[in-house]
């Protein structure tokens, strides 16, 4: 049962509602397919999931499926249909994994609607020249060629741009675009250099490796070498005086492109400060674009208006089926070009933006008429240095 099933809408806001979930039973269950009868039994305890190394301590559940007959062609049949319709889901969501609670193995974390790349806003030009270098790596001509001629195939990128730029989202909608599995890499929280690899000799092929954060494992060289060979990439991982990270710098330049490192993956670094990264982790080989994600533009602020206020995202609306709203797009897009005069360039991030359409979502006129008064306030916010609370019902500044 979902959010939309709950009839009172009221009572769906309160905190002590609960959402109800179900899930299979133990012991056995019997269904029909394809005119067969097949059983499924569930065992929530298993010998052979403690033996394994990989098992986490959570679950360890096996599932028999058997039905009666002489061949095991219906349970291949049906295995077959249920990897299909696991495959098909990979149209409409992207599964991100994560290291489980004790950091042993890679396990899915969430499942995530695609999200579309036009929902992530910055230089249409930019954005073009990504999506065709990804296009163009993930072609299986282009794996044979590098085999071919004994390069590496791998690829890297580097967001990088002010916090709320879309740094992260962009990453998924790549990952949804290409129909990729998303690995989260947490550096900062990694134990060892041992561990990172480890990690990464885990991680397939095929997939995205996002290393969000990366100025997190930067390390102050003492005597700084503009040299990019790896004597003094080596040197570095022993200067541990100023790292945030327990893994050393050394340890993450050999798991993207040392002698062990795995081809065949996607790597994305992301970072809000790239002034402080060190310029081995980002030669070429390693970093082979560099994609800048800054404030929003007014020709992105006025595709975003569109966006938001489109009769797709309206067809959804309570308020607009019970008024029977029709959208004139001749009409939004005006709305949108009046939108965009009033976003001063290089001003607000996306993320900053999209906020105040939290506050206009059922209106667009009532968006372009109030997008003035919000620029004014956020402009003199920024400049001050400071943020605002409620006291007492009034608005104060700190």
């Amino acid at each position: 049962m979902g959010r939309g099933d709950a009839t009172d809408r009221a009572a769906s806001l309160k905190k002590t509602r609960r959402a109800v979930q179900y899930a299979p039973h133990w012991d056995s269950r019997w269904f029909w397919f394809n005119g067969r009868l097949f059983v499924a039994t569930r065992d929530n305890f298993s010998s052979s999931a403690m033996s394994d190394p990989a098992y986490d301590g959570v679950g360890g559940e096996e599932l028999t499926i058997s039905c009666f007959g002489w061949s095991i062609e219906p349970v291949q049949k049906f295995i077959e249909v249920a990897r299909e319709w696991a495959d098909r889901q990979t149209q409409y969501f992207v599964i991100i994994y994560g290291r489980d609670r004790y950091g042993m193995s890679w396990q899915p974390k969430t499942r995530k609607p695609i999200r579309l790349l036009d929902t992530v806003h910055f230089d249409d030009s930019v954005k073009q020249e990504l999506l065709d270098d990804v296009r163009t790596y993930l072609d299986p001509r282009t794996q044979r060629r590098y085999q071919s001629r004994s390069m590496p195939y791998r690829r890297g990128y580097l967001f990088y741009g002010p916090p709320g730029t879309g740094k992260s989202s962009l990453s998924t909608a790549l990952a949804g675009e290409f129909g990729l599995d998303l690995y989260e890499v947490k550096v900062p929280s990694i134990a060892s250099d041992s561990d990172l690899e480890q990690m990464f000799q885990e991680i397939p092929p095929q997939c995205i490796v996002l290393l969000e954060d990366i100025d997190a494992v930067w390390i102050e060289r003492t005597s700084r070498s503009h040299s990019p060979d790896r004597r003094s990439e080596r040197s570095s991982g022993s200067d541990r005086d100023n790292s945030r990270s327990n893994c050393t710098l050394s340890g993450l330049l050999n798991v993207l492109d040392g002698v062990g490192s795995q081809e065949g993956r996607i790597v994305i670094m992301t970072t809000n400060k790239p002034e402080l990264l060190d310029p081995a982790l980002i030669r070429p080989g390693r970093v082979d674009m560099k994609v800048f994600l800054g404030n929003i533009t007014p020709a992105s602020a006025e595709q975003m208006f569109v966006r938001m206020f489109s009769p797709d995202e309206l067809a959804g609306s309570d308020n607009a089926n019970s008024r029977g709203v029709v959208v004139d797009m001749d009409e939004m897009r005006s709305l949108a070009r009046d939108f965009a005069k009033a976003i001063p360039e290089n001003s607000f991030t996306p993320s900053q933006l999209q906020g105040f359409f939290q506050l206009y979502l059922d209106s667009a006129h009532a968006a372009a008429k109030g997008i003035a008064s919000w620029v004014e306030k956020e402009a003199a916010r920024q400049a001050d240095g400071c943020f605002e609370f409620l006291e007492n019902g009034i608005a104060k500044r700190l």
